[in-house]
């Protein structure tokens, strides 16, 4: 029952946009004005066919097949024995030391995240920091929002991350810079609070069971199942080569991947690329690459599998060990891939017409006043992050609308912030929300189980977003 209860939140908000569909016109933007001539409801083929369509997309294939990847590329790590003898080093080192490394960890994942705003990518790591934080004792929920919930933390308070930032500069015209200030100490206090937070449920926690041990006079040892990661052999072969492959794939990632001409103008790698390309023995050679800055889902993949294979070749894993190892992972995240991909329906529906509800919607709340409110403006943006888990898409539904209705280029700061904040306190809570969805299938939590977790958590930060949103707005 358990294991399906995240289909059967996903049905039921895929439920509620098939109804609604019946009763709310589908428009679009047109010069800041909302056309909308009719409903377009979603008949019986129609709820089979578009979870179909959304498995079948190639967009959200990429996606599946990355995650799949991920698992292929631990299932090998496995089997060097190296890795086992590096989760185990680490797990040592870190015993005695209090809540340190899941502090480390909630400020890596979510610096990394605000500052790049690459989330796939940072989902590499999951595994291994999720290895040792089970391994060490806490439980699943702690494990998962250290990890996954601190990269979607990062995107609520994001800084630099390019596909928040970015986009944002590229539709408002809102310099990379602007209000760095004050998205830098937002994203500070989000992340501290998160700290706060879970070291306090695990030491709430810690005294509830000693209590209850106390009392049976008993010690209950529970076997802890942790993704992806099984003993293989005894090997005792050094794990620096992981750690430098490791080290040297994400650093590779984040640079290929964040458009750095158009965030700072930098065409360094642009002319670095033109430069070697321009030899025709290296380019033909080289085969078609993208220059680094606008590398994409795709060269991901070829830099997973890539470190698949340099990491068997270098501990000499057998063929017939590394396919075990390779299928053994992949097929343990196919599961997590496809309820990925299931988490995109609604977006998939978003971007399948010329037309769509959230116009219609958007366009209701935005005209409940004359001018620009921020309450509905925060409405607005929270409702579109239930429909678009991809920010950029959001904020490209509702460029036209904002710049006719708000004319005045110095609420838009303002206006970003909103948007960027709400959008990503509720790709924390919605079914909608790949990653978050991903995640709770990777670890086997349950739906209402992160609810009753995370939701303190969500009104702490609602609460400081509301006093930024103050803070700009008069400045």
């Amino acid at each position: 029952m358990k294991k399906k209860s995240l289909l059967k939140v996903l049905a039921i908000v895929f439920a509620v946009y098939v109804v609604l569909s019946w009763f709310i016109k589908a428009g679009y933007f047109s010069e800041g004005k909302l056309v909308a001539d009719s409903t377009t409801p979603m008949g019986l083929f129609d709820i089979f066919r578009f979870p179909v369509i959304t498995l079948s997309s190639s967009v959200f294939i990429i996606y599946g097949l990355v995650i799949v990847l991920i698992g292929a590329l631990y299932g090998v790590l496995n089997k060097t024995g190296a890795y086992s003898r590096l989760v185990e080093r680490v797990v040592e080192k870190n015993k005695n030391k209090g809540n340190k490394f899941i502090i480390f960890t909630i400020i890596l994942f979510a610096l990394l995240s605000s500052l790049t705003g690459l989330s796939l990518p940072l989902f590499i790591l999951v595994p291994f920091f999720v290895t040792v934080l089970l391994s060490l004792g806490y439980d699943k929920k702690d494990s998962m929002v250290s990890t996954i919930g601190a990269i979607l933390v990062g995107n609520i308070g994001c800084t630099y991350g390019f596909n928040i930032g970015g986009y944002t500069n590229y539709f408002l015209n809102t310099g990379i810079n602007t209000e760095i200030l004050s998205k830098a100490i937002f994203f500070v206090i989000i992340t501290f609070l998160l700290i706060m937070y879970v070291v306090m449920k695990n030491r709430k926690v810690k005294k509830v069971t000693k209590k209850k041990l106390l009392k049976k006079k008993e010690v209950i040892e529970e076997k802890v199942e942790i993704p992806l990661y099984y003993k293989e052999g005894n090997s005792k072969k050094s794990f620096v080569p992981i750690i430098v492959i490791g080290c040297f794939v994400m650093v590779l990632l984040i640079v290929g991947m964040y458009n750095w001409e158009i965030a700072f103008k930098l065409g360094v790698f642009n002319d670095f690329h033109s430069n070697i390309t321009s030899n025709e023995i290296v380019k033909n050679i080289l085969g078609n690459i993208e220059a680094l800055g606008y590398w994409s889902n795709y060269e991901l993949l070829i830099i997973l599998t890539m470190a698949t294979l340099l990491i068997a070749w270098i501990y000499n894993v057998k063929v017939k060990d590394f396919c075990d190892g390779f299928i053994k992972g992949a097929k343990e995240m196919l599961p997590v891939a496809i309820y990925m991909m299931l988490a995109n329906i609604i977006f998939l529906l978003m971007n399948s017409n010329s037309g769509t509800m959230f116009a219609t919607i958007a366009n209701f709340f935005l005209k409940m006043t004359k001018n620009f409110n921020g309450v509905t403006m925060a409405v607005t943006s929270a409702i579109g992050g239930v429909f678009y888990n991809d920010f950029p898409y959001l904020l490209n539904s509702l460029n036209s609308q904002i710049t006719t209705l708000y004319t005045d280029s110095k609420i838009y700061p303002l206006i970003a912030f909103i948007m960027q904040s709400m959008h990503g306190i509720v790709q924390l809570l919605v079914p909608t929300s790949m990653l978050l969805f991903g995640g709770l299938k990777y670890f086997g939590i349950s739906f209402k189980e992160w609810i009753k977790y995370i939701w303190k958590y969500v009104l702490e930060i609602l609460a400081i977003a509301i006093i930024v949103m103050i803070v700009i707005a008069f400045i």
